[in-house]
């Protein structure tokens, strides 16, 4: 799904043609100067909005060095704004708002008030009004959405900052998950240490400043590490834990590139799970840095 944002950033300016000129042939987005701060409209694809803020903010860096992302611009409207939008009356928006139009769903609460005005995030305005079929196509984070996604910018920012990729966890919600919780924590100890993430460098990857990684468990089958990595990700990083104490860091790719090693050389069937790959790993010489091609 395609995600819009709206971001209030700093760095770049609307007098430099040649930054001007790479949000619009890169991002498809739109830089403008309200009074005295500069925002940021663009949109990226992802499985939610969080995905794809963090990969838009990886290219972002990547394009445009010098921009800095502050936070998200909350995009608020009032009664006034709501009408102008949809090309209603005042009169039908507040009838919105207070209730009389019934709905499953209750209109949004306000997320606060301008003087006497109430004002609301158009993002959940334009998600209620298209059960009722006046809003846009447009999709925007929501506000735990976006609270979250400002709250990790910082630290996301950062990390480029610091040369280190943009890390993605995956972890399924099942049975496992004291254990997967287990490796998720045991990882981000180990990608704090240069080796490892000098060989985590090495890795392929189609977006080079993003990793996808995977918390698995011995348990797991081969298969379902693959339908974890999403069809853009060439490659992705496998985390498990083999013993009590030890975390294995495997490299995996959703298909056969340039220096992979497919699973199949290994004498693996397609029911194989994580420990068999582990065990199969232990008594040969593969190199850390070599993926294994799942597909």
């Amino acid at each position: 799904m395609e995600y819009e944002f709206l971001f209030v950033v700093e760095g770049i300016d609307v007098d430099d043609h040649k930054a001007v000129g790479v949000v619009f042939d890169q991002f498809d987005g739109l830089l403008t100067r309200h009074r005295d701060r500069h925002l940021l409209d663009v949109a990226e694809t992802g499985a939610n909005a969080i995905e794809a803020a963090h990969r838009l903010v990886a290219r972002l860096r990547r394009a445009l060095p010098d921009l800095r992302i502050l936070r998200l611009d909350p995009e608020l409207v009032g009664v006034s704004d709501i009408a102008e939008r949809t090309g209603r009356s005042r009169q039908n928006v507040l009838q919105w708002s207070g209730g009389e139009r019934r709905t499953d769903r209750p209109f949004p609460e306000p997320e606060g008030a301008v003087g006497r005005s109430l004002v609301w995030r158009w993002a959940e305005v334009n998600q209620w009004l298209r059960l009722i079929g006046a809003g846009d196509e447009s999709v925007a984070p929501l506000r735990e959405e976006a609270l979250l996604i400002d709250l990790m910018l910082p630290q996301w920012q950062q990390d480029l900052a610091d040369g280190l990729p943009l890390v993605r966890l995956l972890c399924t919600q099942d049975e496992w998950q004291d254990e997967r919780t287990a490796v998720m924590q045991m990882l981000q100890d180990a990608l704090r240490q240069p080796l490892v993430m000098r060989t985590v460098a090495a890795l392929p990857r189609s977006e080079p400043d993003r990793l996808s990684v995977v918390c698995a468990v011995v348990q797991d089958r081969l298969s379902a590490v693959l339908e974890q990595i999403a069809p853009d990700d060439a490659s992705a990083l496998l985390a498990v834990r083999g013993d009590e104490t030890g975390l294995h860091l495997l490299g995996v790719a959703s298909r056969a590139m340039p220096g992979t090693v497919p699973v199949s050389e290994l004498g693996l069937s397609g029911n194989a799970t994580v420990g068999d790959l582990l065990l199969e790993l232990s008594s040969r010489s593969v190199e850390p840095t070599t993926p294994l091609a799942l597909a």
